[in-house]
């Protein structure tokens, strides 16, 4: 995750935008594939940096919940307009200006995340803003030892 934040934090300062940390201490170590996953977290932080435009925060928060690993991602963007919420992992939406966006990035995500046995959601949060939670099941729950 701090990785991922560190590719993109200047770029966010530069339109003022602050990345908050809010990791939970003592997690369990996911078997996963790093790379694919630093793919899903750089096309949400992108779309919430878009999103934002100019001053604003993103908030990313790491817990354990009934034994699975989530990441949230708050954005104090605008959100989603309720009627293309249902949309928005579907390939080639998107809600951005023609030509500054291709529409595949939560897609791709999307299906990145399930490859790992995890799920990726949306939701809007109350007083504005987005809200997407990648949850990650253990490696015990998905069959063993596999590495994802």
């Amino acid at each position: 995750m701090e990785d991922t934040i560190l590719l993109l934090e200047k770029a966010a300062r530069a339109s003022r935008i602050r990345i908050i940390r809010d990791y939970q201490q003592g997690l369990s170590a996911l078997e996963t594939d790093p790379a694919q996953l630093q793919q899903v977290f750089l096309n949400i932080l992108n779309n919430a940096v878009d999103a934002i435009g100019q001053d604003g925060d993103i908030k990313v928060s790491t817990r354990s919940v009934n034994g699975t690993a989530q990441v949230q991602f708050a954005d104090s963007g605008p959100g989603i307009a309720e009627h293309v919420l249902d949309k928005i992992f579907t390939p080639f939406f998107t809600t951005k200006e023609k030509g500054k966006g291709t529409g595949l990035g939560l897609a791709v995500s999307r299906n990145i995340v399930e490859r790992l046995h995890g799920d990726l959601t949306v939701a809007n949060q109350e007083g504005g803003g987005c809200l997407f939670t990648v949850s990650l099941r253990p490696c015990a729950e998905h069959g063993g030892s596999e590495q994802a």
